[in-house]
């Protein structure tokens, strides 16, 4: 078996070739370029593996790479510590940790749900491009002491009208127009997101549950793409940043790590938590109960999000759509084995 380390720029990409016992069989820089790279590849004879860092080509580079490799491993960016750095330190560096097993792997699939990934992240970035201009418009009427916090103010143009000076006024006028464009944007992302609902199954099923409409719905298919990725609802639980990660030493706890994962998905799941909270649903009575239980509002509300979490992995996984008397039955399973198990301990 060879181990390959790639590390990979726009301009070119370095490979460092190891033997089974870590020996440098091999070290190359080319042009990054799809024939040349694959090229490059099929001339390393034998069983190999390859790894590479995850960035903004490693999609690109996984599905031009799959295939031409026993095994492919995109990973996180190994943690260094200090010293020299260039292209073919980091690349044995990835090819030297993929050999003894020490590389955390990234989830890369070739599936049509992965592409759901870039529109996700360009709506992202609309909706931090939209707040930031709302924000600069705001901020123009708020020196002259304007009022800004009526209904419809960002509908209209005669708004502008009212700040003292052209200055102002032509600034103001620049980010109206902008507004206007990107919420003409902001409505084709909408109509794209309703699209997908029709179009990919899993979209539908998630906007079954209470609190996911159909934005929701696709940000999570797009950033998990698959619910058999996680091996149970505590893993994926971590990787939508709702369990903090707790630092011991010593059997004593001492402080709590900022979990690590994907943000999208904790906004996803806190807002529509938020949502699933004010009708007549299982999410609610839960909430509620815990309330009357004595919890504070905080332990209620993560409770809550877990639960809408697990939801999501249990309706993706199973195919079928949201039942609310089928989560109000679980819920009360629950409550009675964990009594049962209280009366044993006594």
């Amino acid at each position: 078996m060879k181990f390959i380390g790639m590390d990979a720029h726009s301009r070119t990409c370095t490979f460092v070739v190891l033997g089974k016992r870590g020996r440098v069989l091999e070290r190359k820089t080319i042009t990054t370029h799809e024939n040349e790279i694959v090229r490059y590849v099929r001339t390393i004879k034998g069983s190999k593996m390859l790894t590479f860092e995850e960035g903004s080509m490693s999609h690109w580079l996984y599905l031009t790479l799959k295939d031409e490799v026993d095994e492919l491993v995109v990973c996180q960016p190994p943690r260094k510590k200090g010293g020299a750095k260039t292209d073919k330190i980091d690349a044995f560096e990835m090819a030297d940790l993929m050999r003894v097993g020490r590389l955390k792997s990234v989830f890369h699939e070739d599936s049509q749900l992965q592409d759901l990934r870039v529109l996700v992240s360009g709506y992202g970035d609309l909706m931090q491009d939209i707040v930031r201009a709302k924000n600069r418009y705001k901020a123009l009427f708020r020196q002259v002491a304007i009022p800004n916090d009526e209904s419809g103010f960002y509908d209209s143009v005669e708004k502008v009208l009212l700040l003292p000076t052209s200055e102002q006024r032509f600034v103001a006028g620049g980010l109206y127009d902008r507004l206007m464009v990107l919420g003409q944007l902001h409505g084709e992302y909408l109509a794209r997101f309703e699209a997908n609902v029709r179009k990919h199954k899993p979209v539908k099923l998630l906007t079954s549950i209470p609190g996911i409409g159909a934005v929701r719905a696709n940000q999570l298919v797009g950033v998990m793409v698959t619910p058999y990725r996680f091996p149970n609802k505590y893993h994926f639980f971590s990787y939508a940043m709702l369990t903090p990660h707790t630092r011991m030493s010593d059997g004593r706890p001492y402080g709590k790590n900022r979990a690590q994962g994907q943000t999208t998905l904790k906004a996803v799941f806190k807002s529509a938590t938020e949502s699933a909270t004010r009708g007549d649903t299982a999410f609610r009575r839960k909430y509620e109960t815990m309330i009357a239980a004595g919890k504070p509002h905080k332990t209620a509300r993560s409770a809550v999000t877990k639960m809408l979490a697990a939801t999501v992995l249990g309706v993706w996984k199973s195919g079928r759509k949201y039942d609310d008397k089928h989560m109000e039955v679980t819920r009360r399973r629950k409550r009675c084995c964990h009594s049962g198990t209280e009366s044993l301990r006594v």
